[in-house]
């Protein structure tokens, strides 16, 4: 994995930590979701 994206996934995750008390983890995992299938459209 390049450097630049494993910088990526732990700002990533660290914002999702940061947002887990508001944003329960599925509905993270749903916009994910939606957003691959924008990219895959």
């Amino acid at each position: 994995m390049s450097s630049s994206m494993k910088d990526f996934l732990d700002k990533f995750f660290d914002l999702c930590r940061e947002y887990q008390e508001e944003i329960p983890p599925q509905k993270m995992a749903e916009v994910l979701r939606d957003y691959a299938d924008r990219l895959d459209g």
